[in-house]
């Protein structure tokens, strides 16, 4: 395992610590298809290679509402290739794609919310995403608003 999919790992473990959770990586079939499909769309080897190093670590990763990978094998990837996308993950109303060099968290008619929500890497997006998980503070149970 290199270094950047020890970090895709250690994010994700801790992001899901103390659930029913298991992170599965992709087979090597589906990296091998992942990645012909990328090659043959004329997808940036640096991208290719950040998108192995997470299929390889944890494929169709989804937790919450906000961060959530479409499987490494599946066409929906490359819908929007035409205009130099790849939308790679959906959950809830919550978008995941690269777009333009940057990762980046958005929604359906955003490609980002803002330029916060833009990421240089890969990694860089699922902390922004795991920031947002952790800023939303779903399950807060000192929360005032609760009933009493």
């Amino acid at each position: 395992m290199n270094s950047e999919q020890q970090k895709i790992k250690s994010l994700l473990t801790k992001l899901v610590d103390g659930q029913d959770y298991e992170i599965k990586p992709a087979t090597k079939e589906q990296i091998e298809i992942f990645t012909q499909r990328a090659v043959d769309k004329g997808v940036d080897s640096n991208i290719i290679k950040q998108l192995v190093d997470l299929y390889e670590v944890a494929d169709f990763f989804y937790y919450e509402i906000i961060i959530g990978f479409h499987r490494s094998d599946d066409l929906t990837i490359f819908e929007w290739w035409d205009d130099k996308e790849l939308w790679l993950g959906l959950r809830d109303f919550y978008v995941i794609r690269w777009t333009k060099s940057k990762f980046c968290l958005g929604d359906a008619s955003t490609i980002s919310f803002s330029a916060d929500y833009e990421f240089d890497s890969l990694i860089e997006l699922i902390e922004g995403c795991i920031k947002e998980i952790n800023e939303a503070d779903y399950f807060d149970k000192n929360n005032t608003n609760n009933n009493q």
